[in-house]
């Protein structure tokens, strides 16, 4: 974004120069080029205003701006007197330096500004994730290689049906199994997507009606590419698309728009050669993830085919592909397949109504079961990464490196519960509570740190939801209210004796009954792992200035903490150790009894 600017301009200032006749010889050359100077630190003063903006919310833009401006006013009337001069050359220089001026200040004013805005701001504004060159790659090699598979398949298939009338059972299964492959390798394509499959064994060895929830364009691609005896139900935009509407059409994919009674009849001879129809019942995609009420349709099908409901519950594909986006996002798919439900079965109703209902319901609570294990603190770490990019390169490094040393705060999750009210003191980049709300946007969490400049970071994170706050002050002089979980990682070791038993006291009173006090540390009486923590802290503090630290490191001793937790009336867990330093934490729970007594 810093540079295609800069390349603009040079060859605007070569046209300029051709259109009005200006030779180009080695004096011009050295001229253009000191100008071209120029230009690079206007884009680079810009695009560091508006990261500058983006990182923290601090606006500087325009102090920026101002600046540009008065620099190439005072190079423009520096070496613009020029043009007064007798000697043509004089003239020349002087007539290089002002059309350079002028063009690297527009370029800079105007086209860096607006590429930033169109790949990261405007995209963070809608909540969606900030464009990086590998996305931008992939994206459209994926959706190169997706057209050109829908090409060939139509080729294929006029060549197939139409000119050679291929029409027997053995034709179409040839065909829907080019269709699974060519919808295979873009799936496939995307090494920054992973994937994973539950239950998948022996689903497709009869005909069933398969139902799964639809939040992305490329749970079609997904779906396809399970088996080949699958067909889709579509709406009519996909029947009459100008690229693979033809290969749809086909392939006998049925329009639901044509009505869900004369389906029965087109269908009919499909499912007895083996193939399975496919439904999304919600009728359309959800931009948020949330389970629509499903329409009847699917439930018709499957009483008058005769079939069994085949439920599927489909993960992260609204995190790729969101409602309304073209971009390719880094995400985990996982498919699980449920118990099927025999299409006789009068559990969930016994009219078309009741049936999408019941089974509607028990969808979303399978959904939502399954999801607690499936989408973990692993699933959402690359929406934890969208959100901290672009904010500067060292920052990004750090948050990637600690936050795969914490294995994604894994273990918080396990420990807080999913509406509980939490306190981080000393949340830093506020990665972990960036994380613990992504995993549930019921807990209301509030982040405390004394470095000014972390909490702006924090508090300006495009993902932030409502329930989601951070505040600038000293966690030694802030008043702690009352909360279910209270959190202190990696901020004891920076505090005095005294004041790590004055917050660790402070803390423990605030507890809600029954509350948590989560204390992640180094531990001293570790000693053969506890040099690597010395190093780690010298290199976040004195060498890599991550941290500030007014005091010397103080670790704590982690007999000393259990003592007092238990002299307190505290249950306390040793829950994580890590492998190579002394870095653990520690679980002090606040009995109930004990807060009554």
């Amino acid at each position: 974004m810093a540079f295609l600017p800069m390349l603009i301009t040079w060859i605007w200032i070569l046209g300029v120069m051709a259109l009005v006749g200006i030779e180009f010889n080695i004096v011009n050359v050295m001229i253009s080029t000191f100008i071209f100077g120029l230009g690079d630190d206007y884009s680079i003063f810009v695009m560091d205003g508006l990261q500058r903006e983006y990182r923290t919310g601090q606006q500087t833009l325009a102090s920026v701006q101002d600046s540009i401006f008065l620099s190439a006013i005072t190079t423009i009337s520096g070496l613009g007197v020029l043009i007064f001069a007798e000697h043509p050359a004089l003239k020349s220089i002087a007539a290089i330096s002002i059309i350079g001026i002028v063009m690297v200040w527009i370029m800079s004013q105007t086209l860096a500004p607006y590429l930033f805005k169109k790949i990261i701001t405007n995209r963070t504004k809608r909540k969606l994730p900030p464009t990086t060159l590998f996305i931008f790659f992939i994206t459209y090699l994926i959706y190169f290689v997706f057209v050109s598979g829908a090409v060939i398949l139509s080729v294929v298939g006029f060549i197939q049906f139409k000119i050679l009338r291929l029409k027997g059972s053995r034709s179409k299964l040839l065909y829907h199994r080019l269709i699974k492959f060519f919808t295979f390798i873009p799936i496939y394509l995307g090494m920054h997507i992973r994937r994973r499959w539950i239950n998948r064994e022996g689903q497709y060895e009869k005909p069933m009606v398969i139902i799964s929830n639809h939040t992305s364009f490329i749970d079609i691609l997904l779906t396809a590419t399970q088996s080949a005896k699958v067909v889709l139900m579509t709406n009519s935009w996909v029947w009459n698309s100008p690229i693979f509407g033809q290969v749809v059409r086909m392939a006998d994919f049925y329009p639901i728009d044509f009505g869900i009674e004369q389906s029965v009849d087109a269908l009919r001879p499909l499912v007895k050669q083996g193939y399975s129809i496919m439904i999304f019942p919600e009728g359309t995609r959800t931009a948020d993830g949330k389970i629509q009420r499903f329409h009847k349709g699917a439930f018709y099908l499957a009483e008058k085919l005769e079939l069994d409901i085949l439920p599927l519950l489909i993960y992260g594909a609204g995190e790729s592909i969101r409602k309304g986006d073209l971009n390719i996002e880094s995400s985990t798919f996982v498919l699980k397949y449920l118990t099927p439900i025999k299409y006789n079965d009068q559990t969930f109703g016994t009219t078309h109504t009741e049936k999408a209902k019941l089974i509607g319901r028990y969808f979303r609570e399978e959904y939502k079961k399954s999801g607690e294990e499936i989408m973990d603190a692993e699933f959402f770490r690359h929406k934890l990464i969208s959100n901290y990019i672009y904010k500067g390169p060292v920052l990004e490094w750090y948050m990637r490196v600690k936050i795969r040393l914490e294995d994604y705060y894994e273990p918080f999750q396990k420990l807080i519960p999913p509406n509980a009210s939490i306190l981080d003191l000393g949340c830093g980049y506020g990665f972990l509570c960036y994380m613990l709300h992504f995993l549930s946007p019921e807990r209301k969490i509030i982040g405390v740190d004394y470095d000014e400049e972390k909490i702006a970071v924090a508090n300006n994170g495009y993902l932030k939801g409502t329930n989601l706050n951070f505040i600038f002050d000293d966690v030694t002089k802030h008043a702690i209210t009352n909360h279910d979980v209270i959190i202190i990682s990696d901020v004891l070791h920076y505090l005095s004796t005294s004041q790590q038993q004055d917050l660790l006291n402070r803390a423990a009173a605030a507890l809600n009954p029954g509350g948590l006090l989560i204390i992640r540390d180094g531990d001293r009486d570790l000693i053969e792992k506890h040099e690597a923590t010395r190093l780690t802290e010298f290199f976040s503090i004195s060498l890599l200035k991550f941290n500030k630290s007014q005091n010397a490191v103080n670790f704590i001793s982690g007999l000393e903490l259990k003592q007092w937790a238990k002299s307190s009336g505290f249950k306390i867990d040793v829950v994580k150790n890590q492998k190579h330093t002394s870095n653990v934490i520690f679980a002090i729970r606040k009995e109930m009894e004990a807060n009554l007594k």
